[in-house]
């Protein structure tokens, strides 16, 4: 559908040149000399010079003229078009700090993992960490996203972050989710140092805009941290609302409470200011997963996307110049043809 309102010209010159033009050809007509034809059988032979059809040239020089002024001044209007989507895309940020490696309540041996444990725990170095009794954070975190990877729809793309100190970009933007899901078994090479959240929140908006789409757009945070309130932060999780993205916190924490410390308050509250927050009080083998799962159920595949795109109008309007311009002289070579005209007067005449 076209939005007339939104017309605009490029150029104003055109429209001032016109006028100009149209200035001068009137006061030439006013001005002209009024010519008297003693001979009324003459006046009579050209009477038909009245009617519509034999004003053709002149209508059609006009026209032409005008539309001539419109393809100088270079027109232009904005088309909107709603379509239905069915695709999403998802960014998922994941904390690998080394405090994911503490320990939950799940027994190993009563939890299945696809992927196998390769680093030790949170303070001690073990030979085979598959012997490490109690299944950590991260595993957790892994076999949810895992779950959450399996029930992405073809045409869904899919980012992954994994942070610490720094931010890790492992997979960006695709729909090849298997390659995903390869980048989730090499997570264990990252869990270990400090947590930069900032940092993370700004490399995964700057990978989306690098990768624009015109699906519906989605950020998935997850993260133990408990103090890393920063003004920087502050800033990230803002960018959030400006660019329009659904953006959920998944926090695993031990805190009941929630409010144990004053930067975990105003994390907490910012965040819940740009989007949704999910508290995992401690972690199980279901809680995370069910997180997923309504984010999953949450952002619906059935929306509405307006794309708005410019439509310039110069070249249809100049095609219909070059037909009519093309009429104009073949109405003055044969029909309008002095010579044809001046016949039929001898003829009226005589």
């Amino acid at each position: 559908m076209i939005d007339w309102s939104t017309l605009q010209f490029a150029r104003v010159w055109p429209f001032w040149l016109a006028l100009f033009v149209a200035v001068i050809f009137l006061l030439l007509w006013f001005l002209r000399d009024n010519t008297r034809f003693p001979d009324m059988r003459l006046i009579t032979a050209t009477l038909p010079a009245n009617g519509v059809f034999e004003r053709a040239p002149v209508v059609l020089g006009a026209l032409v003229l005008v539309l001539l002024t419109l393809v100088l001044a270079e027109p232009s209007v904005v088309r909107i078009d709603t379509s239905d989507q069915r695709a999403r895309d998802f960014l998922i940020i994941v904390d690998t700090s080394r405090s994911m490696r503490h320990d939950t309540q799940v027994r190993r041996d009563e939890f299945n993992v696809k992927f196998e444990r390769r680093v030790g725990a949170f303070a001690a170095r073990v030979d085979d960490p598959r012997t490490i009794p109690y299944v950590a954070r991260y595993e957790l975190a892994r076999e949810s996203l895992l779950g959450f990877l399996e029930a992405r729809r073809a045409e869904d793309r899919v980012g992954l972050i994994y942070f610490n100190d720094d931010a890790h970009s492992v997979a960006a933007m695709t729909s090849n989710i298997s390659f995903v899901v390869q980048q989730l078994a090499a997570m264990d090479d990252y869990v270990n140092w400090g947590t930069n959240i900032a940092v993370a929140m700004d490399t995964g908006l700057n990978l989306l805009s690098r990768y624009p789409d015109q699906n519906k757009r989605t950020v998935i945070l997850l993260t133990d941290a408990e103090t890393r309130f920063t003004e920087e932060l502050e800033h990230q999780l803002a960018r959030l609302a400006n660019e329009s993205l659904s953006f959920y916190l998944m926090w695993i924490t031990t805190d009941e409470n929630e409010d144990s410390d004053e930067a975990v308050s105003s994390f907490l509250n910012l965040a819940r200011s740009v989007g949704t927050v999910f508290t995992i009080k401690s972690l199980d083998s279901d809680n995370l997963q069910r997180a997923f799962s309504d984010v999953g159920r949450m952002e619906g595949y059935t929306y509405q996307e307006i794309r708005r795109q410019t439509h310039e109008l110069s070249p249809p309007i100049w095609n219909v110049v070059r037909l009519l311009f093309l009429l104009w002289l073949t109405l003055l070579a044969t029909l309008f043809h002095p010579i044809v005209h001046s016949r039929k007067i001898e003829a009226s005449v005589s």
